[in-house]
């Protein structure tokens, strides 16, 4: 819990003669304005009340993943000591730590850290995103593709099992025989198993038939289930998180079709008359 009288000292931050001029250029949204002669500290503290002052989401370019991650974390301090912004609105999106034509993968915490704030940044839950020259460069899909792939699974709703976890494995997911880490999935009868990127800990998921009975994660050494859920968000797997230029998606999700196309979800039968 942060102190009242903390919060009175740092709001005068905002009511200094330099920050008065760059709130008003930036509600503008015009032009570009240089701030200069901030230490790291300053810049951290001053930065959620830029992004307030502009009113839109913005975007911070740094040398590499390192200075995004001590940024990030600077910043998330600043928003808990000051209430500018929400520290959950603090994003990071990492570069690849591996070269395009290396043939290697990338750490699997940076796909993980990645697939989460591109679906944040879809589902306009981004205020501040914090990213490297190599990140900001990389091509992307769209807005929409992403926020086409995700599911939202509650209970009491149908989905036929099989057909949804081929759409899993469409979108990145693997399929394995025991679940420990994150973009794996596995089916036994009408238990599915899957753990998604934005998750601490994997989701077990039973079915009677084709309706989801119970949510509940569980422990991926143990596999003992623990606490129950009512609804379990499953994001596209990182490998699902550009396009590169060699080979682009063939036939990617439509943001129009992808509310009708459905075949993993479950058709109800008509009420009899």
């Amino acid at each position: 819990m942060v102190l009242p009288f903390v919060r009175e000292l740092l709001a005068d931050l905002e009511h200094s003669e330099a920050f008065e001029r760059v709130r008003r250029h930036l509600s503008g949204g015009t032009g570009r304005r240089r701030v200069s002669g901030l230490t790291f500290t300053a810049r951290a503290l001053y930065l959620p009340y830029f992004v307030r002052a502009a009113q839109a989401p913005c975007v911070i370019i740094v040398a590499d993943n390192k200075a995004a991650e001590a940024l990030q974390a600077a910043v998330v301090s600043a928003c808990e000591l000051t209430g500018a912004l929400s520290a959950d609105s603090v994003l990071r999106l990492p570069a690849h730590d591996v070269l395009p034509f290396e043939n290697l993968s990338p750490h699997p915490e940076i796909q993980e850290t990645r697939a989460a704030t591109l679906w944040k940044i879809a589902t306009n839950q981004a205020r501040l995103v914090i990213a490297p020259v190599e990140a900001a460069c990389m091509r992307l899909f769209s807005r929409d593709y992403y926020r086409a792939l995700t599911l939202h699974l509650k209970i009491g709703e149908e989905y036929m099992p099989d057909m949804l976890v081929e759409h899993l494995l469409s979108v990145g997911y693997t399929k394995v025989d025991v679940v420990e880490m994150p973009g794996q999935v596995t089916l036994r009868g009408g238990i599915l198993d899957i753990y998604s990127p934005e998750m601490d800990r994997p989701v077990r998921i039973d079915f009677f038939g084709d309706e989801i009975e119970s949510i509940r994660r569980f422990d991926p050494d143990t596999q003992r289930s623990a606490s129950t859920l009512d609804h379990a968000l499953l994001l596209p797997s990182p490998k699902h998180q550009s396009p590169t230029s060699s080979s682009p998606p063939s036939t990617p999700v439509s943001p129009a079709q992808a509310p009708q196309a459905q075949p993993w979800k479950a058709a109800k039968s008509p009420p009899n008359s």
